[in-house]
């Protein structure tokens, strides 16, 4: 009976080991998303100022669309600047598109005020079909489209500036080819 004892723990031991160390090489902030590589859900919405936008009006450019609310704090006001300052360095190459989640366009609007209107657009999404399409779980979540329409990358989470530029090579240099 005691050789037996002996002969499961290695039994036990080893398929739990190789199941923990096969999580260790994860990012797990990393969430994994269907629609990675694959074409962009097409849609049509208001603007903030009233103005129609949508993927028709960005074909044949990348385009970034970025899921915020004003209730979404410390992560949305966190990225909010990162997201400015891309604008301003990506504005010829890329389209940055906020998109409201769960929120009222005012109370987005006393964002913007208050942190500063970065300069691109914000859509409202009132029935919340896009961030459906898209797979969106919370805000911030913000998905990278290259030029062919395709989404290339998705970050969870706030951006950061490292994270931005890493996410933005990703449909550049597709666009460049």
């Amino acid at each position: 009976m005691r050789h037996l004892r002996w002969l499961l723990i290695p039994l036990v031991v080893l398929p739990l080991g190789l199941l923990l160390l096969s999580g260790f090489g994860r990012d797990p902030r990393e969430i994994a998303s269907p629609i990675l590589g694959r074409p962009a859900p097409e849609w049509s919405l208001t603007t903030l100022d009233g103005k129609a936008l949508g993927t028709d009006a960005l074909a044949g450019r990348p385009y970034v669309v970025n899921f915020w609310a004003s209730w979404c704090i410390p992560a949305c006001v966190d990225e909010h600047p990162v997201l400015a300052a891309a604008h301003e360095r990506y504005g010829d190459e890329v389209t940055i598109v906020g998109v409201l989640y769960q929120d009222d366009p005012e109370a987005a609007e006393s964002f913007l005020a208050r942190y500063g209107n970065a300069g691109y657009a914000h859509a409202v999404d009132e029935r919340g079909g896009l961030a459906i399409d898209y797979g969106v779980t919370g805000p911030p979540e913000t998905f990278f489209v290259d030029a062919d329409g395709i989404v290339r990358a998705k970050q969870f989470g706030p951006l950061t500036d490292a994270l931005l530029a890493d996410r933005m090579a990703s449909i550049l240099t597709v666009a460049e080819r």
